[in-house]
């Protein structure tokens, strides 16, 4: 879906919540929530430059969060989610590398840990709201990056036991992202919530910073 169809339909939910908007449940001001997040995360091509690059494929992922109600319309909290998405790169040889570029395949493993903030447009049950937040996201391609090494240790149901570990690539980012979407609070306690995100990552050196669609239908519940 192209950026433009997901304003377009954005701005038809808006229109249909303020229109069916009626304060019928307590209001969200000075409670708690705790939300399940389950995601679409869209995939993506990459260019990395000098002949190297890939594609991640699209994958599932689930997060949770807590915030609490300063008001009926401003929320204030954290979340965190992960995912594990399939991709396949292609590797370039460097400058005096007589070899050719090849092919890997793997998976991309993520995790973020985010704070953010939340506005209501509306005090009542059904609104429309936007959404921003900064956090730090843990990538690991699980390319190798040196050699094998013993490791052992006390499995509670094994005992001793000694096995071989890969070090991989992997490393911390910072993260912020952006998303709206609409709300209903169903009754005293639950509500479900529709969103669209999209998350950038500034991973720095060749491949800069990279953004993420993510399609979320969170359940919550307020306490």
């Amino acid at each position: 879906m192209k950026l433009p169809s997901r304003l377009t339909l954005f701005l038809v939910l808006t229109a249909c919540a303020t229109a069916a908007a009626a304060q019928n449940s307590p209001p969200r001001e000075k409670k708690w929530e705790f939300t399940l997040q389950p995601q679409y995360v869209h995939g993506q091509t990459f260019d990395s430059g000098n002949g190297s690059g890939g594609t991640v494929n699209s994958s599932l992922g689930f997060g949770m969060g807590i915030a609490y109600n300063l008001s009926n319309h401003l929320s204030l909290g954290g979340d965190f989610f992960w995912n594990s998405a399939s991709y396949t790169a292609t590797v370039a040889p460097a400058a005096g590398n007589g070899g050719g570029p090849y092919t890997v395949q793997g998976t991309l493993q993520t995790s973020t840990i985010r704070f953010d903030a939340t506005w209501n447009f509306l005090a009542s049950d059904i609104t429309p709201f936007v959404t921003g937040g900064i956090g730090s996201t843990y990538i690991n391609t699980n390319i190798p990056n040196g050699p094998q090494t013993p490791v052992c240790w006390y499995d509670p149901w094994w005992g001793y036991y000694c096995g071989s570990y890969v070090p991989t690539k992997a490393a911390y980012y910072v993260s912020y992202s952006g998303g709206a979407g609409v709300r209903w609070d169903l009754d005293r306690s639950v509500f479900v919530r529709a969103l669209f995100n999209r998350m950038w990552i500034d991973a720095g050196s060749s491949v800069g910073t990279v953004s993420v669609d993510q399609y979320r239908i969170d359940v919550g519940f307020k306490f």
